[in-house]
């Protein structure tokens, strides 16, 4: 049976990426979120975590059955930049940091 984890893997990456950078950002919410903006946030932080996990296991299923095509390596490529911006603002903080001492 063919089945084509490596496109859901895909999908699943990119809704990922959408909803981290959309849940940290703020971009949607203002300063203090009150009521029904907190829900959303943690409605996109949750979706986040589950869809990027999600994106993994189906991107090993991908290459544990052997299934062409460059599909597969898309969410572990997508997983590793948001955790490379993640890291590199965490050392911005950092170094930021030293300037107030």
């Amino acid at each position: 049976m063919n089945k084509k984890y490596s496109k859901w893997s895909a999908i699943l990456s990119i809704i990922c990426a959408i909803t981290i950078f959309t849940s940290t950002s703020y971009a949607i919410a203002p300063q203090e979120p009150e009521g029904s903006m907190v829900v959303l946030l943690k409605i996109l932080f949750f979706t986040f975590i589950i869809a990027g996990v999600l994106s993994l296991i189906l991107s090993y299923l991908a290459f544990k059955n052997k299934e062409e095509g460059f599909l597969k390596k898309i969410a572990p490529i997508i997983i590793l930049l948001i955790l490379l911006v993640f890291a590199l603002s965490l050392i911005g903080i950092v170094v930021s940091l030293g300037d107030l001492f």
